[in-house]
């Protein structure tokens, strides 16, 4: 009987309308108690208007729906999100009791996890095979990570204006904002608007910069017990040159966390190598690296101590809704003179006072920049 509701759902569901943007909403549907959205795989979803039961299962979801007023919500996450954040314990200590189960966005989904919980809107990988299962049971699953549909090279990475990059870097916040619906909306929209006046700072301080003034950074991965593995050029590159500098990595088509040799990034020679918290223990890279008689010690990254772990809040800085407040940190490193005036810690302090309601600490925002995160089990966080 609910297949045939749905079947006549989709039939009689008009044309979404637009909302913030990029993603869509349509509220107007047969059954009052759903609305359609288009999720970022462009993938069209009913979802219910008022959603109770979440599991958030995607890495930086529980983050995204916590930051927009929605942690009451939330019933499953991923395991290690409960447990690997210490400050997104602080911030919401009933996501202690949450439960955890693995997920990435390989691994096959066994549907009883969330029927058993009485879940009702699943956060999901953009694996098709996976959520054809929820499909299957009319559990709405909605893909909200940013990279469904990557750009081909770095020229059309710098054709985009900066309006095109802001609504592409915003679009997964809004798109969850318009399921959740009511004060999350607002929500969204005062951290756009956040967003929006950074970058475009951002871009006013370095976009006339020569290739010259731009130091060479390399977004290091330890993937494969090394720091050899990176992300591909294109994945960064707009951000790391809105922050003053110039991506060097592997060319597209060579995987997620495609392997560098030895030799490249020798004769690459990065000015700044920045080592992303994936992977194998990125504190004891930086520590080996930088040791008396390392392999490494004639890069000049190393030999100027530019080794830089990516920050760690609720999630990873990289990542959800603070991709913005990692910029303005990665800016500091990149062009000090440029942005002598940004205060970081007082940056992360407001960031968290005006978007988490949650005052923290010099003490704290200085445990954000050093990457704070307490490994409790061995899956990565995705």
């Amino acid at each position: 009987m609910w297949k045939k509701w749905t079947a006549l759902i989709l039939l009689l569901a008009i044309i979404p309308v637009t909302f913030c943007g990029c993603g869509t909403v349509n509220t107007n549907t047969a059954d009052d108690t759903k609305k359609e959205i288009i999720d970022l795989a462009g993938r069209k979803v009913l979802v219910p208007k008022n959603p109770a039961r979440i599991a958030a299962m995607t890495g930086p979801s529980y983050e995204m729906v916590f930051m927009l007023g929605g942690h009451d919500r939330i019933v499953m996450t991923k395991s290690g999100h409960t447990t690997n954040y210490p400050l997104a314990l602080l911030t919401n200590p009933d996501l202690a009791n949450y439960e955890g189960i693995g997920a990435n966005p390989s691994s096959a989904v066994n549907i009883e996890d969330y029927l058993s919980r009485e879940v009702d809107l699943v956060i999901y990988y953009n694996n098709g095979n996976e959520l054809k299962k929820f499909e299957a049971v009319d559990l709405p699953a909605v893909v909200l990570t940013l990279n469904t549909n990557p750009v081909t090279s770095v020229e059309e990475i710098m054709s985009q204006s900066l309006d095109e990059f802001i609504d592409k870097s915003t679009i997964a916040v809004k798109t969850l904002a318009g399921i959740l619906g009511g004060e999350a909306v607002t929500e969204a929209q005062e951290w756009e608007e956040y967003c929006r006046e950074k970058i475009t700072m951002l871009y006013e301080r370095t976009h006339q910069l020569s290739d010259e003034e731009r130091k060479t950074v390399y977004w290091g991965n330890t993937w494969g017990e090394n720091i050899l593995a990176s992300y591909e050029i294109t994945n960064r590159y707009y951000e790391i040159w809105l922050c003053g500098g110039k991506l060097l990595g592997p060319d597209v088509g060579t995987g997620n966390f495609p392997e560098v040799t030895r030799e490249q990034l020798f004769k690459w020679d990065p000015e700044i190598i920045l080592v992303d918290n994936h992977g194998n223990y990125p504190e004891l890279v930086i520590k080996s690296m930088y040791k008396e008689g390392s392999i490494w010690e004639s890069l000049q990254a190393v030999r100027n101590k530019q080794l830089h772990r990516i920050p760690a809040g609720v999630f990873f800085l990289d990542k959800g809704t603070t991709t913005t407040l990692m910029m303005l940190w990665l800016a500091t490193i990149v062009q000090p003179e440029l942005f002598s005036d940004i205060d970081i810690i007082e940056e992360i302090k407001y960031y968290y006072r005006e978007f988490y309601e949650f005052e923290l600490t010099d003490e704290q925002a200085q445990k954000v920049l050093d990457g704070w995160y307490e490994r409790v089990g061995d899956e990565a966080d995705l």
